[in-house]
């Protein structure tokens, strides 16, 4: 089920490549072209640069029947977004997050694109095309942000993942590679020991929080980066709660305009005043001032509002694709930047472990150097050996995860400066494109409403405080900029 599109075509290799060997690509693809690369013809992530790669994720293909049914999608690569495929591999939903998760291991401290994790425990929703559509969406993005991320380059697990080789991939997940601290060979019980040590170190933590452990020379960096992202999650949550509801409200306005012209559009059925008058002329239009309303009739009235309600639905699904979506990426990142947190405070904690395992470690050494002294026995000339050596692997294992702690700390610091300056620039881009779409609809919207109006007057008679004094409409129908900002 998992064989290849071309079995015999390197991944990340040319087709004319003369090393078709190994059935591991070297390295991860490279980066798609900046901003600057691509303004000189190129679009997609790919459009012209020599050694791009265009990464897609397609042709979701069901597998099995019943409870055992899954999709595989079809991940394709490109030179370019208009070139033909050079090589394509099928992987499941569960692979991508396989991947989402050996990534935290391998680059403790980096901030992993996420990957909502879609829940379907009903089976025809599991399988559903909609759930299906959203998490082959979900995964070209989270494979086409790690494609350039630059702390994730060169991970094991991505060459792992885009192997042409079914049984390369296969063999990693079952190998579940270890963390970069890796602790000695001891026996069960020492394990056990160490697993209570480790127990005991993150009791302490959630009493009294980080400043329990025993930190790096960073810790005060470490803790204004902390503030920060509590200080910027509460505020995006607040933007978010206000901004989501701006949106809703397109949506709610539409429902309630269509059921408006509706029920305007019944009434004129039941009262029709200008087609009385038309009948009781013998079939003539009474253009007659006296008799005929200066007011539009209910017809025309209730199709404006059937017009305003289309506009509303259209600048809702705008809106939802420009600022609402954007909007929950944004939360999606914070939580990524948690997730990157929280693997170094674990690595902080790992570190912390070895430090109380050396202390219990040399008081027991203590204990018994006291006790040979007193009454000396080989047994516990052998109990101080066995722990010396115990000892002894404690302080190398502690030296590893200081240095791992200190390497994942580091990355920290440079996955925040980038984290910083994405979300300055992810709101800005937001709110632009947010005021955009209220000028364009408002444009529309205006004009709808002027529909009613007597004499198409959007000043109403032009008096205090009207729409019209600041501008409104001008003869050619054209909104004035004080309109223009009054309606955004």
């Amino acid at each position: 089920m998992m064989a290849t599109i071309d079995p015999n075509a390197e991944l990340f290799d040319a087709p004319d490549s003369s090393n078709t060997g190994s059935s591991m690509p070297s390295s991860p693809p490279p980066p798609p072209p900046t901003q600057d690369d691509t303004s000189a013809g190129s679009s997609g992530g790919g459009g012209g640069g020599g050694g791009t790669l265009h990464l897609s994720v397609t042709d979701p293909q069901l597998v099995g029947e019943g409870r055992n049914a899954h999709t595989f999608y079809r991940i394709d690569v490109r030179p370019n977004q208009y070139a033909d495929t050079i090589a394509s591999v099928r992987r499941r939903y569960s692979d991508f997050r396989w991947l989402f998760n050996r990534l935290h291991e391998e680059r403790g401290g980096a901030i992993i694109p996420i990957i909502p994790h879609i829940k379907a425990f009903q089976l025809d929703k599991r399988l559903g095309e909609e759930l299906i559509e959203e998490r082959r969406v979900q995964c070209e993005k989270f494979l086409r942000r790690v494609q350039v991320h630059p702390e994730l380059e060169g991970a094991p697990s991505i060459s792992a993942f885009f192997s042409p080789d079914a049984e390369v991939f296969e063999q990693a997940k079952k190998d579940h590679p270890e963390t970069e601290v890796e602790e000695s060979n001891n026996s069960a019980k020492e394990k056990v020991k160490h697993f209570f040590v480790k127990a005991g170190i993150k009791a302490k933590v959630a009493r009294g929080g980080m400043e329990q452990l025993e930190e790096t020379p960073d810790a005060a960096q470490m803790e204004e980066v902390e503030q920060y992202l509590s200080t910027l999650e509460t505020h995006i949550k607040a933007l978010a709660k206000a901004t989501l509801y701006l949106v809703d409200v397109s949506k709610e306005t539409s429902t309630n305009m269509h059921e408006l012209g509706q029920t305007l559009f019944g009434l004129q059925q039941t009262y029709d005043p200008d087609a009385m008058q038309t009948t009781s002329n013998g079939g003539q239009s009474d253009n007659n001032s006296e008799t005929k309303s200066k007011y539009p009739s209910l017809k025309t009235i209730s199709n404006v509002f059937a017009s305003l309600s289309a506009i509303n639905k259209v600048k809702h699904d705008e809106n939802f694709l420009k600022v609402s979506d954007p909007i929950h990426d944004l939360q999606d990142k914070i939580k990524g930047a948690r997730l990157a947190l929280k693997r170094r405070k674990d690595h902080a904690i790992t570190y912390n472990t070895f430090l109380q395992q050396i202390k219990n470690r040399q008081a027991t050494l203590e204990k018994l150097n006291q006790k040979n002294a007193t009454t000396p026995q080989s047994q516990t000339e052998h109990q101080i050996v066995t722990t010396q050596q115990l000892l002894d692997e404690s302080n190398k294992s502690s030296k590893l995860a200081l240095a791992a702690l200190e390497k994942v700390t580091q990355r920290v610091f440079r996955e925040m400066d980038r984290f910083k300056h994405t979300v300055d620039s992810d709101l800005r881009m937001i709110y632009v494109n947010h005021a955009r779409v209220q000028v364009d609809y408002s444009r529309q919207l205006d004009a709808e409403w002027n529909k009613i109006l007597p004499n198409g007057n959007v000043g109403g008679g032009g008096g205090a405080g009207s729409a019209g004094e600041v501008g409104g409409v001008d003869d050619d129908g054209v909104l004035s900029k004080e309109a223009e900002m009054m309606m955004i």
